[in-house]
């Protein structure tokens, strides 16, 4: 064949395959969701399979197209430390914890390290390197003010840079917001529109103050579809205070807002001028964490040596999760970029087992950009 006839033979080739591309759609566009399933035992469970989930959307049943557990799956992690002066008891073996908490997972996450007290500062940008991390987390020094609030989108808004496509926090904080920009309805809203598994622990008054031996009560209230407090808290907001106003998402969860009875600003002072208050509000933390699928616990003590805390379980409880997680999807009936808000509800056909995922998901522009 000579050359002529090989170049009218490439033209036509490309002609054809352009035609047919022209006709051919293919609808790559899932809904995603990172779902957590343990037995009543609290171990998570392997090897299920589509149709183990029950997914509906606004109601209507969906059929699971894509399911994946993640045992090596890297992840990209934000760790958020608080570094108010109300952390001064607390801050050598909260960061202690983290950097042994650091060293357990995957040698491909990809890390940084963000602190907040007046304002948020980034400690170290995103790094494999475990020593970077460390360095870091011995560097952190205490001041004035507490803005939660601010911190967390800000981590929400960072987290988008990491390199892997499943994204995590780790939200460490002993106080209630007192110097953030933003509100708490802000924050939430972030983390709604987000499809960021945040994690937090909230560490109580004199939790590392004194020194406890032998078994030590209160255990970890967790955030989750009915997962109550340990004050018999209402529906979505466990364990916290209900006074003051409140927002109501869909499906019920009521989340409290700064107003009459609780100011947005305990210590009088929006700018930061403040200390933080030693008081952590576990209601925005369950808020913050339910909302995105993640987790919450109260720390209320340490044992002798570090070793069996409440700080290091719920670590090594978060490292496990992060190995032991499923990856949902499904299509929508309706676009996409609707522009619209949609609540997902996912469940097991086997009763005995308890699933935690994102209850929602926004259709376009992310709305808390």
């Amino acid at each position: 064949m000579t050359k002529r006839w090989l170049l009218v033979v490439l033209i036509l080739g490309l002609s054809l395959s352009t035609i047919v591309a022209s006709q051919i759609t293919v609808d790559v566009k899932l809904v995603t969701l990172v779902a957590t399933v343990t037995d009543s035992a609290g171990r998570h469970v392997p090897d299920l399979k589509p149709e183990d989930f029950i997914v509906e959307e606004d109601g209507s049943p969906q059929s699971v197209t894509v399911l994946e557990q993640s045992f090596d799956a890297p992840v990209s992690m934000g760790v958020v430390l608080d570094t108010s002066t109300s952390m001064e008891s607390k801050i050598n073996t909260a960061t202690s914890s983290i950097d042994r908490f650091l060293q357990t997972l995957g040698p491909d996450d990809d890390i940084f390290l963000m602190s907040f007290a007046g304002g948020v500062r980034l400690e170290q940008d995103f790094t494999s390197d475990r020593k970077k991390l460390e360095s870091s987390l011995r560097r952190v020094r205490l001041s004035n003010g507490t803005a939660l609030y601010d911190a967390i989108e800000k981590s929400l808004r960072k987290i988008r840079g990491g390199h892997h496509e499943k994204k995590a926090i780790l939200l460490v904080t002993d106080g209630e917001d007192t110097a953030s920009l933003l509100s708490l309805d802000e924050a939430l809203r972030s983390v709604r529109a987000s499809e960021v598994i945040v994690y937090c622990l909230g560490i109580s008054p004199g939790a590392f103050g004194s020194v406890t031996r032998g078994p030590t009560g209160g255990g970890p209230t967790t955030g989750g579809p009915g997962g109550g407090g340990p004050t018999g808290g209402p529906t979505g907001i466990p364990g916290g205070r209900t006074n003051g106003p409140v927002i109501t998402l869909p499906g019920g969860i009521q989340i409290p807002l700064p107003g009459t009875g609780r100011r947005q600003f305990p210590s009088g002072n929006p700018g930061g001028g403040g200390g933080g208050l030693d008081s952590v509000d576990m209601s925005v933390l369950n808020s913050v964490a339910n909302a995105s699928g993640g987790k919450a616990w109260l720390i209320t003590s340490n044992s002798v040596n570090g070793s069996n805390s409440q700080l290091d379980n719920a670590l090594d409880e978060i490292a496990a999760e992060l190995r032991s997680q499923y990856t949902i999807g499904y299509h929508p009936t309706h676009s996409l970029n609707d522009g619209k808000w949609h609540r997902v509800d996912v469940k097991m056909k086997n009763s005995r087992y308890n699933v935690r995922s994102r209850k929602e998901y926004f259709g376009g522009e992310n709305p808390g950009k």
